[in-house]
């Protein structure tokens, strides 16, 4: 397992369907989620739309924030949160925005800002039941 979640790390969904031609390192992280190396959001958009597939960016924020100073056990806590609530919506990637310390009252703790994204072979987002099904099939093809 790697610890390397920043500011700008793109996620994926273990299994995901991807086009042939797209070629990413991933490191696995936590419960069928890996971090795709070496790529940020435009780089790796600017390949899948080479690859005619679409990788949506969902403009509403996901937010956790975890008591203690920033460092591997707080800010792997804070991805686990929100990755929780990335899972619920069934889109099948996640970029990291904002990784902050911030203190309440004197407490420290980490902050956590990052958007869901998707992509997928059409250019017009799935429905939600329909990203269901695409994930359970992909979840077959890879158990």
């Amino acid at each position: 397992m790697t610890d390397t979640a920043k500011a700008g790390t793109i996620m994926m969904q273990a299994g995901t369907l991807i086009p042939e031609s797209l070629r990413v390192e991933a490191e696995p992280y936590w419960h069928g989620w890996e971090i795709i190396q070496g790529l940020n959001g435009d780089i790796l958009d600017r390949k899948i739309r080479r690859a005619g597939w679409s990788f949506f960016f969902m403009a509403e924020n996901i937010q956790a924030m975890v008591w203690g100073f920033v460092g591997k056990k707080t800010v792997r806590r804070a991805v686990q949160r929100v990755l929780g609530k990335v899972k619920l919506s069934r889109f099948n990637c996640l970029e990291i925005t904002e990784i902050s310390a911030r203190r309440f009252l004197g407490f420290p703790y980490v902050h956590l800002s990052a958007h869901s994204r998707h992509f997928q072979r059409t250019s017009l987002l799935q429905p939600h039941a329909e990203r269901s099904r695409a994930e359970e099939a992909a979840a077959w093809c890879v158990g």
